[in-house]
Order: C-alpha cells, then structure tokens, then sequence
C-alpha cells in the first residue's frame, strides 16, 4: 500500500512538473494569495483562516478507496507552489468553494489529470472532463 502511494505520488509529481496549463481564472484581480494551515481531504483545505473546498472537482470520501491518496495528493501540489485562489462560491456547510492554483497551474486540474479526483460536472458543467477522460485512459489513480 505504501508502495503503491510512493508510485502515484511520483506520477503526480511528473504530471506537475510536465503538464503546462493555462490559468484559468476569468478575472486576475479576484485571485488571492493564500497561506496554507492544513489539509483536510483531497478536495478541502484551510488557508489564510479559509476554510476551502475546491471548486468542480470531487474525491472520495473519508471511507473509500483512494482518500488517502487524494489527500496526500493535495497536500503535496498546495505545499509545493504559491497557493492563489478566486471564490467561487459558498457551499451549504459555509466553506467557501475556490479555484486555485499551485504556481500558476490549476489545482483540480491536476487532481483530475492524475486521477485523484473526478469532475464533479453538476458543478463544473464538464469543465474538467477531458482530464478525467485522459486519467481514465491512462488507467491512473481512480480508474486503475
């Protein structure tokens, strides 16, 4: 199991390094830089006293395959760049839903490349389906 982590956790950190994807925040001035606290799951952090919920993506619960890894998945991208978020919205438990971005790349698209995360599309409207196509293809994390 342990093993198994190491080995996604290494083909995240490719997809980090080699994926280039454009920022995809509509308006520059509504970013934020943010100072991560701690992660709570793979798609929920807190950050500068936030508590944030990743917008358009989805990840599997606290009692199901792949948490742990979606969590440290994470944990790694927010501590590995400069963490800028834009809201989005707040959700029904008062957290306030953020696209974010790790050195400029956008975070749930990373999640969802490196199949750690699905595109939670009754929200994102398929905003990140061809990173799930393409982790599925890829038989990667979720869909191995």
């Amino acid at each position: 199991m342990i093993r198994r982590s190491i080995l996604l956790i290494g083909v995240f950190l490719g997809l980090l390094v080699g994926l280039s994807v454009a920022d995809s925040f509509a308006d520059q001035s509504t970013d934020a830089v943010m100072q991560l606290e701690r992660v709570i799951d793979g798609d929920t952090f807190v950050a500068s006293g936030l508590k944030i919920r990743l917008w358009g993506i989805d990840v599997p619960g606290k009692n199901e395959p792949h948490f742990q890894n979606s969590t440290l998945a994470l944990q790694y991208v927010l501590e590995s760049g400069a963490l800028t978020c834009a809201q989005v919205d707040t959700d029904r438990y008062k957290r306030a839903v953020m696209q974010c971005s790790s050195d400029g790349v956008d975070v749930g698209s990373l999640m969802v490349r490196a199949g750690f995360a699905r595109d939670y599309a009754r929200f994102s409207k398929g905003f990140y389906a061809q990173e799930e196509d393409a982790a599925r293809q890829a038989a990667q994390g979720l869909w191995q």
